[in-house]
């Protein structure tokens, strides 16, 4: 038995039963007089169609009530407070000890082969015909923070591509 001859089975087998008279009846006592019967016609009413010019002066009020709000919000901040320097200084928000624990030294940078590829074409070239070689690396760099003791990490993967003039023997 596939699957569709189950689901024609199940939708022989499970039919929806009809309500009561008594039921309906009970139902027809609770609604009673709020039920207001509608026309038959009722949802079957088109909505008015709306212009250009009324969509878009609805979409700019949204948009121009959210700006408004956002302009609320905002003025309701307080104002950030410059710092104080005298004539003719550069005022400054970090300290020397903040400059000094947040400075990093570069420690190492290593270069790794990791593949090197041969071409079999031949490049016309100037100086004659030339051969393509792939080389790809893999560059570490390193920093650490002699303060804190924190290490940053970064590898960047780097492909060099060399034409090698052939020699014709």
């Amino acid at each position: 038995m596939n699957d569709t001859e189950f689901e024609n089975q199940l939708r022989g087998l499970l039919r929806p039963v009809a309500a009561s008279p008594d039921l309906r009846e009970r139902i027809r006592e609770d609604l009673g007089a709020t039920a207001v019967k509608l026309p038959a016609y009722a949802g079957a009413l088109p909505r008015p169609k709306r212009s250009f010019l009324q969509i878009l002066l609805r979409d700019f009020g949204w948009a121009g009530a959210g700006a408004a709000a956002a302009l609320a919000v905002l003025t309701m901040l307080p104002p950030k407070q410059a710092p104080v320097s005298a004539p003719g200084e550069i005022a400054s928000t970090t300290t020397a000890a903040d400059t000094q624990t947040n400075t990093f030294e570069h420690n190492e940078t290593t270069n790794e082969l990791v593949a090197a590829q041969d071409s079999e074409q031949l490049v016309e070239t100037t100086d004659g015909p030339a051969r393509e070689v792939h080389y790809t690396y893999l560059e570490r760099h390193a920093w650490s923070n002699p303060h804190t003791g924190a290490r940053v990490y970064l590898e960047v993967p780097r492909e060099d591509v060399y034409l090698l003039p052939v020699s014709l023997q």
